[in-house]
């Protein structure tokens, strides 16, 4: 019996759908090698290969890719319909909500919002968890949550999303590095200096990388990669590094002095912050959809 995972599969079954890898990445939101990574560790599981892949041709699936291609589908189907059926029975008992959070947005900006909203609905129940944007976003397509609320440049792709506010992208340095007292400052002068990043082929990373080449910020120097904002925060108080964060993720260091936005020339256009789901929305949903919106 084939154990991966349902994501693995999932993606698997896109790169299929979609014909080919970057179509794939494309349509699930996530950066092509992560699309080769689930798929190699489905070919090392197995021991065989799934496509047959020449440059410049969609992929054609093997014999084995077939097999696993119709036992994807078929799984998927049944995993589908049981969380469905599993939802459907424990909205008998209670009116809940599950919802997935950006990891640098739970803390930041929707805490206050989650407490509000259970006392202003004490009939309703919250199921919330936090991640990358690729795990939250992932969460609503597996039908695992109602809702995700991510960082995005734009609509989330194969999702519906609302646009909740706009969240500034700041460049952020300790308070005694050479840019922090500095006003005006050119993509050149923030070129001769280090940065601290999250994972390159994160889709954070994705979003921060083109709003800052769209300023001329392109090609840095990346001294570190690092999985969270928390650990960068920590690296930029340590060093003479750069890092570009979203303002909910550093308001509180910039507020208490311990970390200073630069003040650039030009400034990158700001991040969204989105919700995104598949419609139609439970009620319980739609009620905590439309109380976020009148509140961010």
């Amino acid at each position: 019996m084939i154990s991966a995972s349902a994501r693995r599969l999932s993606v698997f079954t896109s790169v299929v759908d979609a014909g080919g890898f970057n179509s794939a990445a494309v349509r699930l939101g996530i950066a092509q090698p992560s699309v080769g990574a689930h798929v190699k560790a489905l070919e090392d599981q197995i021991g065989q290969k799934l496509f047959f892949r020449r440059r410049g041709t969609r992929p054609q699936l093997t014999k084995a890719g077939e097999t696993l291609y119709a036992y994807a589908v078929e799984f998927l189907q049944k995993s589908q319909e049981t969380t469905t059926t599993l939802s459907d029975l424990r909205s008998l008992d209670t009116r809940e909500v599950s919802l997935a959070l950006h990891r640098d947005v739970a803390p930041h900006v929707m805490a206050t919002h989650l407490a509000s909203f259970t006392r202003s609905f004490p009939k309703v129940r919250m199921v919330t968890r936090t991640g990358t944007i690729e795990d939250v976003v992932a969460l609503v397509r597996e039908h695992v949550v109602n809702l995700a609320i991510v960082l995005a440049a734009g609509p989330v792709n194969g999702l519906q999303s609302d646009a909740l506010s706009k969240v500034p992208l700041w460049l952020v340095v300790a308070r005694n590095h050479p840019l922090a007292t500095r006003k005006d400052v050119q993509p050149d002068e923030v070129l001769r200096y280090p940065f601290f990043t999250g994972l390159r082929n994160s889709r954070y990373m994705q979003i921060a990388g083109l709003a800052l080449k769209e300023v001329g910020i392109a090609q840095f120097d990346v001294t570190m990669e690092l999985q969270d904002s928390a650990s960068i925060k920590e690296m930029l108080r340590l060093g003479q590094g750069i890092a570009a964060l979203p303002s909910c993720a550093v308001d509180q260091e910039i507020a208490a002095g311990t970390l200073v936005a630069v003040k650039l020339a030009a400034r990158p256009r700001d991040l969204e912050l989105r919700c995104a789901y598949y419609a139609p929305l439970p009620p319980a949903a739609r009620d905590f959809l439309g109380y976020v919106r009148g509140k961010l």
